[in-house]
């Protein structure tokens, strides 16, 4: 690995992380200003297995997206936004359904 490519791994590791803290973020900002707009509580009625497959499937999303990240380290960050959105949405996958865990 040159330094050319070390460069772009690490532009491309940053704007992976900062793009998946601001997802994360905003999706527990919507699941909270969400549950206090509801009147009446609820909760998730989905059995704890689709949370457990979410979670392995969010897993593989964001395993999957970095292995191939590392791979193609030389990329250009726009070579990697398609790597870096399965990353993102993992992320995403994960945090809503750590969040309905933790609610149930």
């Amino acid at each position: 690995m040159d330094i050319n490519d070390f460069k772009n791994l690490k532009k491309t590791l940053i704007f992976a992380a900062v793009v998946c803290v601001i997802v994360v973020l905003s999706v527990f900002y919507i699941q909270i200003y969400g549950q206090n707009k509801i009147a009446v509580g609820c909760s998730y009625l989905d059995p704890i297995a689709i949370d457990l497959l979410a979670f392995f499937a969010a897993l593989f999303l964001i395993i999957e997206g970095f292995v191939k990240i590392f791979e193609h380290s030389g990329d250009s960050i726009k070579r990697q936004l398609t790597r870096i959105m399965r990353i993102t949405c993992g992320c995403a996958i994960l945090a809503l359904h750590v969040m309905q865990f933790i609610h149930k």
